[in-house]
């Protein structure tokens, strides 16, 4: 070991400054290239990164394309929907209020039943408006229609009574729950009346 020292300390000896020069050149030089490789590194780097940026904006802007596609389409179809649903609900109360017109003073006792004209107006009335109903409405709408129909059905041909104020309540559930379907209002109308 003596002798490698001795050796070493012998060749840094004869080179002198020259030595102490090579030493810092050398280190010098090993600071410019390391510096150049990390450039060419942090260059090599900063592509990618751009390219992975410019990517991901590509792909976010396709899909927010889609999204506000799909969100187009299906606020169009449901405005159409609900515009529809209010037409035909429209209709529908058209058709009870007619169809409870007829058959008011059947219900008060004041008149013995249906002619056999207002009996078949009456039929095409209510599969109407079971028609009307069965294409867009919920089930809750339609047990409140089967509900009313029944009622009257009862009434008109198996001479069953009933009162006034049952068919005025089912005929409102029918109402009501036509109303909750499109959210015109959640609260449930009422009759307050006093007859």
């Amino acid at each position: 070991m003596e002798h490698y020292a001795s050796l070493t300390a012998w060749i840094l000896g004869s080179l002198g400054g020259a030595g102490f020069i090579v030493v810092a050149l050398s280190s010098w030089l090993g600071k410019v290239w390391a510096t150049r490789l990390m450039d060419n590194q942090r260059h090599s780097h900063q592509q990618e990164l751009e390219e992975l940026r410019s990517n991901l904006r590509a792909k976010n802007d396709e899909q927010l394309v889609s999204i506000r596609k799909d969100y187009e389409i299906f606020k169009e179809t449901h405005l159409r929907e609900h515009n529809d649903k209010l037409l035909i609900y429209r209709a529908c109360l058209d058709i009870v209020a007619s169809l409870l017109a007829k058959i008011e003073l059947t219900a008060l006792g004041k008149r013995a039943g249906l002619t056999a004209e207002e009996q078949e107006a009456f039929e095409t009335e209510r599969l109407r408006l079971y028609a009307y109903l069965a294409m867009l409405a919920p089930q809750e709408v339609m047990d409140a229609n089967d509900n009313l129909i029944d009622m009257l059905l009862a009434l008109i041909y198996d001479g069953k009574g009933t009162t006034w104020a049952n068919i005025r309540e089912a005929a409102l559930k029918l109402t009501n729950s036509m109303r909750a379907d499109i959210g015109i209002n959640k609260a449930a109308v009422s009759y307050n009346g006093a007859r």
